[in-house]
């Protein structure tokens, strides 16, 4: 599930490296998978969808101690939830390798406006439960937080990566209509998630058999659960932020989907790159302010973005703050 492509070193040792463990791995995936084929799935799923620890700093930990604390049952694996604040809810979804908590730069602004913030680690993330986790295990934390009969009344949604991509999934068999704000997401993930398995050397059938399998587990098809496609299955204004360096999920791809979508709108941002966007506060403040106008707007129908003090001018679907 790693989506981070690029780019291989130009130095033609690390090249030679690369290439020479790219194929020691296929070579031992063969012979695995002709000796025992459950094996060599088996070492997939451990390696490729297993996070790497994401290190919470100090005040971050001392940050989520402040939070009213909740738990959710998905697959067999406890995922760990935190709230902040009163009144209708925002809930936030993290990427691969991240956590809840990075989020945090947001949550002020939504809590002194009258809103809940929820946040959650995913399987396998953070303090949440289990070794490996999925995209389809993510968008069904996501659906059991919007169906849970806690109240926690969510009337938007931002995700980041990943979750950007779990949150357009969910949106989309749930079938409700609510704003989301989609921070480098991920639409073409089949395409990303197979060119990850080729760029380790993962023989193809190896691969495809350890997606079948997740498949079954959690009821999904990754073909038509494809962020991109589910898009128009969605009935909500959705904002995209996707900066033009981002060196882990393609700019193009956010520019294109706005393109061809029209209730898509992307804002660019320069320079900020994957994760660094995050913690941009004019980022911050522009997605939260867009938050709570179309959360306020859903109220009252007269209100447009444009009339907010933070407003923006659009050319096609591209923004601009002014």
């Amino acid at each position: 599930m790693t989506v981070r492509l690029r780019t291989l070193s130009n130095n033609s040792t690390n090249v030679r490296t690369i290439t020479m463990k790219r194929l020691v791995i296929h070579a031992l995936l063969n012979l695995s998978w002709r000796i025992a084929p459950a094996l060599a799935v088996g070492l997939v799923k451990k390696h490729v969808f297993r996070p790497a620890g994401y290190r919470t700093s100090i005040e971050e930990e001392q940050f989520l101690d402040t939070g009213s604390k909740f738990q959710i049952d998905i697959h067999g694996k406890t995922v760990q939830g935190w709230k902040w604040g009163e009144g209708p809810s925002v809930l936030f979804v993290h990427g691969w390798n991240g956590r809840g908590i990075q989020f945090k730069l947001f949550f002020e602004p939504l809590v002194e406006a009258g809103y809940t913030v929820i946040i959650f680690d995913a399987p396998a993330h953070g303090d949440s439960g289990g070794k490996t986790s999925s995209y389809f295990e993510w968008t069904d934390t996501i659906r059991a937080v919007l169906s849970s009969p806690n109240g926690f009344n969510v009337k938007g949604l931002i995700g980041h990566s990943l979750g950007g991509s779990a949150v357009i999934n969910a949106l989309s068999k749930k079938n409700i209509s609510i704003p989301a704000v989609l921070i480098a997401p991920v639409f073409r993930l089949e395409e990303i998630l197979f060119n990850t398995f080729r760029l380790y050397g993962i023989p193809e059938r190896v691969y495809h058999r350890a997606i079948e399998e997740y498949e079954h587990r959690f009821g999904y098809t990754l073909k038509n659960a494809n962020p991109g496609k589910l898009l128009q299955a969605i009935d909500a204004e959705l904002l995209v932020i996707h900066d033009r360096q981002d060196q882990a999920i393609p700019f193009r791809d956010s520019s294109e989907t706005a393109r061809t979508w029209p209730h898509v709108m992307l804002h660019v941002t320069t320079g900020l790159g994957h994760r660094r966007i995050l913690s941009d506060r004019d980022t911050v403040d522009f997605a939260t302010d867009y938050m709570i106008n179309q959360i306020e707007s859903s109220k009252m129908p007269q209100l447009g973005f444009e009339d907010h003090p933070r407003a923006v001018r659009q050319i096609g679907k591209i923004s601009a703050v002014i």
